[in-house]
Formats: C-alpha cells, sequence, structure tokens
C-alpha cells in the first residue's frame, strides 16, 4: 500500500505560522458526504490556505473528510474585488474541503478535541479572498 507524500510530510507550521492566521473565524463542519446539513459549529483557532485548526466537540479521525464552511466578514464585497460577476444574493461564507491530519484531546475529561486539518480542494478566488483578510490585521 502505498502513501500520499504530502500526507505523511504536511507540515502543521504552514498552518500556524501563517501570517495572522490566528484570526477567528465562525464556522460549520460536516463530514463529506451527500447529507446537506453541518453537524457541528465553532471558531477556528488558526487558518490559512493551507489548512485550518479548530476546537470540536465531535470525534474526527486522522484520514476523515471535511466539508467546512467559513463565514468570512463582508465576504461577498470582498469576492466582488476578484470576480466580474454579479450575484442576487450576497453569500455569507466559503466552502473548502478538508482531511483530517490530528485530532488531539484538549482540557481535563478529554471532551473537546483539536483538530488540524489540511486543504484538499478550494475555491481559487475564495483563497485570494482569504488571503487578503488576513493580509489586513
Amino acid at each position: 500500500m502505498s502513501q500520499d507524500p504530502n500526507e505523511t510530510n504536511f507540515d502543521v507550521d504552514l498552518i500556524r505560522k501563517y501570517p495572522r492566521s490566528n484570526r477567528r473565524l465562525s464556522l460549520n463542519v460536516a463530514r463529506y458526504g451527500i447529507r446537506a446539513d453541518c453537524e457541528e459549529s465553532g471558531q477556528t483557532v488558526h487558518i490559512s490556505p493551507y489548512g485550518i485548526q479548530f476546537r470540536s466537540a465531535d470525534q474526527y479521525t486522522e484520514g476523515d473528510l471535511l466539508k467546512i464552511h467559513i463565514s468570512l466578514p463582508n465576504y461577498w464585497e470582498r469576492k466582488q474585488r476578484f470576480v466580474d460577476y454579479g450575484r442576487v444574493d450576497s453569500p455569507r461564507d466559503f466552502k473548502i474541503l478538508v482531511k483530517v491530519v490530528s485530532s488531539e484531546e484538549i482540557g481535563k475529561r478529554g471532551k473537546k478535541k483539536m483538530v488540524v486539518c489540511r486543504t484538499v480542494n478550494m475555491d481559487q478566488v475564495d483563497e485570494q479572498v482569504l488571503k487578503s483578510f488576513l493580509q489586513e490585521g
């Protein structure tokens, strides 16, 4: 069985040491699948184009695929700087697909977990919007 070399060599510092990655953003998390509803909501601990770290009450195992909806302040206004199309609605969040790298128990009773995920798929324009948001300070 061969492993993906990117998976074993993923450096968590790409998330934690990214400039201003510690900005708190609201998020909704769901396991990847046909179900459309999100299972959990929370906040980021660290976020970068390479991945995301967040606290969770749910247990995720290494290798799980998760759909994450991230609420960014003034998301649509920010995105309009990069796109040439209009919309009737004004979306408030963007979606990314991530793969769980690690999930560690935190706290005294282990009810909370610190989950670290690497980005598998993110819209190219949303990546630019996220980078510009993090650069604003």
